[in-house]
């Protein structure tokens, strides 16, 4: 229950994954997501971008280097990943918890 006072659960009805990403490696950069929940209209893909550039360039001086991918699910997000250059999708990565890599 997200904030609610009457015991009604929202659901997540949509999902809207940017990510920025270096064109010569893959590496995933940066990371907005959108969720829509209840009956709430979802955000087009150019709002999604729109709202995501503004977020990133907060943190990143050249997003306009990077390229960019969506996505619908919301495991993107959150679980490490990065983009195949030659499929465009996105491949999740397994890290060694033990040293970070």
């Amino acid at each position: 229950m997200l904030g609610s006072s009457d015991n009604k659960e929202l659901s997540i009805d949509h999902v809207q994954v940017v990510a920025f990403y270096d064109g010569n490696t893959g590496d995933i950069r940066h990371v907005h997501t959108v969720t829509t929940v209840g009956k709430a209209k979802p955000v087009s893909k150019d709002q999604a971008l729109a709202e995501a550039k503004e977020y990133a360039s907060r943190h990143h001086k050249n997003i306009e280097s990077f390229s960019i991918a969506f996505s619908n699910q919301a495991e993107h997000a959150y679980r490490p990943h990065k983009i195949d250059l030659k499929t465009m999708a996105f491949v999740p990565l397994n890290r060694d918890r033990t040293t970070g890599r």
